[in-house]
């Protein structure tokens, strides 16, 4: 039979004490970290990124009242630049109104989903969602419609384009009623990788 004996010394109590509680801060800052990305803020409205599956990213669109096609017409791998141009910087600013911000994610690669929405129209053209996913969650994205001079804005719509909008609307002139939300970021403007 073996007798084993253990002579604790108070440092090394201590430092096996002191282990344990970096590793439990550790692990509670990792669940805090990845959890708190899970939602984002936009006119006061919390929404969900959640987008890890073709239901989940459905679902994060119809949050916003959107009605889209059950497929995706458009899947791509897309790299975020490391440094914003004047365009990337546009882009970035129509985020964070939306409560996100793509300079976390610059120089990553993230894929680019693209969803026809079927209950709005941009002046008679078909309506198109893009969302840029990374790591299962929504990080960025907007509503578009089709041609080369339609418009772009957030989620949440804009006066031109909404959610159940199928009117053939008229064209915008510069003495028409402010758009809200809407980027001066032409349609074509997306890069290509």
């Amino acid at each position: 039979m073996f007798v084993v004996s253990v002579k604790a010394k108070r440092k090394n109590i201590l430092l096996v004490i002191f282990l344990i509680l970096v590793l439990i801060l550790v692990t509670i800052t990792a669940v805090v970290v990845h959890g708190s990305g899970s939602e984002a803020t936009m006119g006061g409205q919390k929404y969900n990124l959640k987008a890890e599956s073709n239901e989940d990213r459905i679902a994060f669109l119809t949050q916003f009242g959107w009605e889209v096609t059950e497929e995706p017409v458009e899947i791509r791998e897309v790299t975020i630049p490391a440094t914003f141009n004047e365009v990337y910087e546009k882009y970035n600013a129509l985020q964070k109104e939306q409560g996100l911000d793509l300079t976390r994610y610059a120089g990553k690669i993230c894929k680019q989903w693209v969803y026809q929405i079927n209950n709005a129209t941009d002046q008679g053209s078909p309506v198109r969602a893009t969302m840029l996913v990374y790591s299962g969650k929504v990080i960025g994205g907007d509503i578009s419609s089709t041609p080369l001079d339609g418009s772009m804005c957030g989620f949440a719509g804009s006066d031109r384009i909404m959610p159940g909008n199928m009117a053939q609307q008229l064209t915008s002139s510069a003495g028409s009623a402010k758009e809200t939300n809407v980027s001066e970021i032409p349609t074509n403007a997306w890069p290509t990788d």
